[in-house]
């Protein structure tokens, strides 16, 4: 009699055990509360979070010069400043300016414009630099990541070569002794759309369009001696607005489009697997749009991107993707929306808006269980 009771006891524990390794698995998206603030005028925008919890933007404002923005953490102040001049811009067509963070909470900028721009802050002095000087073209998306050593990397789309003849290869560029060692990731029309992460060995890990062939998106990794390149989805008009994080483990995540399809592709047993996320309305501009691919602290992907009329945040479930809204207004396109979520998984999401010219960033802290978010798309 004891021992059947026994049994009957680890037979109950063993059942609310996988009710709750099973509700943990498909734990609904997160409620946020969400709190919005201007930043300054701008037309484009990058967002990134330091180890300390600051926040740093960089945007490109119609006076065509890049502007840098600082937040201290639980400040509501920002202090901006000019550190591209409109001299080196020319203009403000196809340049998207983006940011990141070191181990130090420097920030570091790129700006293409014809030119590569390579900006920090040294010894509290901003200094910029060209990379790939004299090569030619270089245009529309750069990407700038920081090793865990310090070291720079940048990703680029090489339009043209001096003469003017077409080149449209991706390429990326590291810091070694103090030079810029300048390498070719990919060939045919590849990387206008493109994304970096590096992995704690200081690995550069790259996603990208690739359109030569067939079209489609590919992913590429540094192995010592040359690139290692991966086709991860194919067809005509696929990554565009790819953007790539990492997980603790070293798997890759990337969002993408597929023409109007907001897609999420990662590896599982050395395998790339693609799931639909959302849809965007016919007519969507990719030339200036974004997507932010991120992963929380449970490893659970969120992809935030611009719309018609607003600013979403898609979140995985545990068995679907569901779309909320952070910001909305009007009916025109957001565009350049970048974001990224802190340790506590709190989302802070970058974006100009296109009612009233201002880049602003809205705070998105966790409050509970959503009620209204929609489901938009189911992994397969």
């Amino acid at each position: 009699m004891l021992m059947s009771v026994g049994k009957e006891k680890l037979f109950i524990i063993a059942v609310v055990c996988l009710a709750i390794v099973y509700a943990a698995e498909r734990a609904p998206a997160e409620e946020r509360k969400w709190t919005i603030e201007d930043v300054q005028r701008g037309i484009t925008s990058s967002i990134a979070l330091d180890e300390a919890q600051n926040l740093h933007i960089a945007y490109l404002a119609n006076d065509a010069r890049v502007y840098y923005g600082f937040r201290a953490r639980n400040s509501t102040r920002w202090f901006t400043l000019s550190v591209v001049p409109s001299s080196v811009t020319h203009g403000t067509k196809s340049i998207y300016p983006r940011v990141t963070t070191d181990s130090s909470n420097l920030p570091h900028i790129c700006v293409l414009s014809g030119t590569l721009s390579y900006i920090t802050s040294r010894g509290g002095h901003w200094v910029m630099e060209e990379v790939d000087a004299g090569s030619g073209t270089l245009s529309y998306h750069c990407s700038v990541a920081i090793a865990g050593d310090g070291r720079p990397h940048l990703t680029w789309y090489h339009e043209f070569l001096p003469g003017g003849k077409q080149y449209t290869h991706m390429r990326h560029a590291s810091m070694e002794e103090g030079v810029w060692v300048v390498r070719s990731v990919d060939g045919g029309i590849s990387g206008k759309w493109n994304a970096m992460a590096i992995d704690s060995k200081g690995v550069p890990h790259v996603s990208y369009s690739q359109w030569s062939t067939n079209g489609g998106l590919r992913y590429a990794v540094w192995d010592g001696t040359g690139w290692s390149i991966a086709a991860v989805d194919s067809g005509n008009e696929i990554g565009y607005d790819n953007d790539l994080v990492l997980s603790s483990d070293g798997t890759p995540h990337i969002s993408y489009f597929d023409q109007t399809t907001l897609k999420h592709a990662y590896q599982k047993d050395q395998k790339w697997v693609i799931e639909n996320v959302a849809v965007v309305r016919d007519g969507y501009d990719f030339y200036g749009a974004t997507t932010a691919m991120l992963l929380d602290s449970k490893g659970r992907p969120h992809i935030v991107f611009g719309d018609f009329g607003a600013v979403k945040e898609a979140s995985w479930d545990g068995t679907k993707w569901e779309t909320q809204v952070i910001a909305s207004g009007g009916v025109q396109q957001y565009f350049n929306v970048s974001a990224v979520m802190g340790p506590d998984d709190t989302l802070y999401v970058s974006y100009p808006d296109p009612e009233d010219g201002m880049v602003k960033v809205a705070t998105g802290k966790i409050m509970g269980a959503a009620t209204t978010a929609k489901s938009t798309g189911t992994r397969h």
